[in-house]
């Protein structure tokens, strides 16, 4: 889990530095960096709920997840970054689906969804 975290942390500080320091398109660096805040608060959040051992409290936590990132997405002007937003949200869909089944919490398609999202977001 705390690769995950150090992925989306390692985004949120790449989309910063980008937009700082390269000539990229100012509004896809203002989306880059709103995402991949997003995408930190998410793995704060679903590992607060998975350290609770409540599968109720990761699924709720999923949810909100999707919705902001669900809002967040309509908000986003650059295409590339939407992409990467619904490589997010997809990753979380699978965390929640594997709550649901009874399969054990595993963070890691987010940390990789983080990774895509470095990818998209580096000049």
């Amino acid at each position: 889990m705390k690769s995950a975290k150090f992925a989306a942390s390692a985004a949120v500080l790449t989309m910063v530095s980008a937009g700082v320091t390269t000539g990229c398109d100012l509004q896809q660096a203002v989306d880059c960096a709103r995402l991949a805040l997003e995408v930190a608060s998410s793995v704060e959040h679903l590992e607060q709920a998975a350290g609770s051992d409540d599968p109720t409290a990761i699924v709720d936590a999923a949810d909100a997840v999707v919705d902001d990132l669900s809002e967040l997405r309509d908000s986003v002007d650059d295409e590339d970054v939407r992409d990467a937003a619904n490589s997010v949200e997809e990753a979380v869909e699978s965390i929640r689906g594997g709550v649901v089944d009874g399969t054990e919490v595993d963070l890691t398609p987010l940390g990789d969804a983080a990774a895509s999202l470095t990818d998209v977001c580096s000049p």
